[in-house]
């Protein structure tokens, strides 16, 4: 499959996902293995392929950034899971009043790519 065909089945695929994940809370990781082990199929490669090629693309992004993504996850549940989020996000409230909050939340965004970039 090539083309415009395959083009269309992308999309359909993208759509897919995410409706998965918005609309039926499916778990994300689950939807994207489903929805690439399709999108393989009918694209025509060959089903003893799909793993290797599946593989690599996870290995190419976790020996990348897959750390990072590992441990913002685990934080934030960890944050989650204590009640140290609502902690957080009320201090900051205390600090810069709720007219400002989103303001601050943007300047925080701001300061920390600021400073990772350096």
């Amino acid at each position: 499959m090539t083309g415009l065909s395959l083009m269309i089945v992308f999309l359909m695929a993208v759509i897919v996902m995410i409706v998965s994940i918005s609309k039926w809370n499916l778990h994300p990781f689950l939807v994207l293995m489903g929805v690439s082990l399709c999108l393989a199929i009918i694209s025509g490669i060959k089903i003893s392929e799909i793993p290797n090629l599946i593989g690599s693309g996870f290995s190419g992004v976790f020996s990348s950034i897959g750390i990072v993504i590992i441990l913002g996850a685990l934080i934030g549940a960890i944050l989650e899971k204590t009640g140290a989020a609502i902690v957080i996000t009320q201090a900051i409230l205390q600090v810069v009043g709720p007219k400002k909050a989103t303001i601050s939340a943007l300047n925080c965004r701001v300061d920390y790519f600021d400073t990772s970039i350096l």
